[in-house]
């Protein structure tokens, strides 16, 4: 019964991820198939499970995009409505993960400015200066020439539709992004059916759904480990002798399936080459390498 319920909920994920793709190709004023955006989120979950940073996801999309016959400019508008839709979701679920994990947040921030100099904060003052002078410097190379012309003018067409984008798409998008989320993060309670002594519901939703997305910032693919240690401590919940195999399972539900099923669809939609350029985008050049 476990493994059925994961897998309905995989599927449930996957069917709204294809819905969602789809909305923003129709608000950016094209079409798309439903098999199409199906195997093209297949695409994207190989290449951000194999990238660094999941890095990979978003040229693996557009893509599939390409493939499926839009023209470059609708398939940048229709990743930027997906992603404007997306993101504040991405921050709601932030603050849901640290109002559960840190409840006295704002007492602990409180404590930390009291007993801290300002000879202290240097740090995060020069981090808010270098990401200014990188903002400045990606400006001035753009007005330059550095980045061609052509490129620019695809990206601010593109800017200037996700722009125009109405609300209640944007809104439905984020909708479909809750319901993809909570069944991904809502596996691993699944997973724990009728288990004796499982975790509290709570800590292994929340773990679950923090879990998966510390690729974001782990820079390693797919958690690079990080993500393993922190389960097998019981982030997710103490699981007893179980928690080995609990690991093992969520991760093949959340991870390896879809990114097995993607590696195969991309092989055999552009060929092995081309697929190991894709999975190899934020590894950076060795110093062997031609440029």
């Amino acid at each position: 019964m476990s493994h059925l319920l994961a897998l309905a909920l995989l599927g449930v994920d996957c069917l709204v991820r294809a819905w969602r793709i789809q909305l923003a190709v129709w608000t950016a004023g094209g079409r798309l198939p439903f098999n199409d955006a199906f195997r093209l989120n297949l695409y994207g979950e190989a290449a951000s499970q194999l990238t660094p940073n999941r890095l990979g996801g978003e040229p693996a999309r557009f893509l599939g995009l390409a493939e499926a016959g839009l023209r470059p400019v609708t398939a940048l508008v229709a990743i930027g409505v997906e992603v404007a839709s997306e993101w504040p979701v991405f921050v709601i679920a932030a603050a849901a993960l640290i109002a559960y994990y840190v409840p006295d947040w704002q007492d602990a921030a409180r404590t930390w400015l009291r007993h801290h100099r300002a000879g202290e904060l240097v740090t995060i003052e020069i981090t808010v200066l270098l990401v200014l002078v990188a903002v400045y410097l990606l400006q001035r190379l753009a007005r330059s020439g550095f980045v061609r012309h052509r490129v620019r003018r695809q990206w601010r067409v593109a800017w200037a539709h996700v722009r125009r984008a109405p609300w209640w798409a944007l809104g439905a998008g984020a909708l479909l992004t809750v319901v993809s989320l909570a069944a991904r993060a809502l596996i691993l309670p699944a997973l724990a059916w009728g288990l004796p002594d499982r975790p509290p519901f709570p800590q292994m939703f929340f773990g679950a759904l923090a879990l998966l997305h510390a690729p974001l910032i782990v820079p390693l693919p797919s958690g690079g480990g990080g993500l393993e240690v922190a389960f097998i401590n019981g982030f997710a919940g103490d699981f007893g002798a179980r928690q080995v195999t609990m690991l093992l399972l969520w991760r093949a539900y959340t991870a390896i399936l879809l990114t097995v099923l993607g590696v195969y669809a991309l092989v055999r939609s552009v060929g092995y080459h081309a697929a190991v350029q894709l999975f190899k985008i934020g590894w950076g050049k060795r110093s062997g390498d031609r440029i």
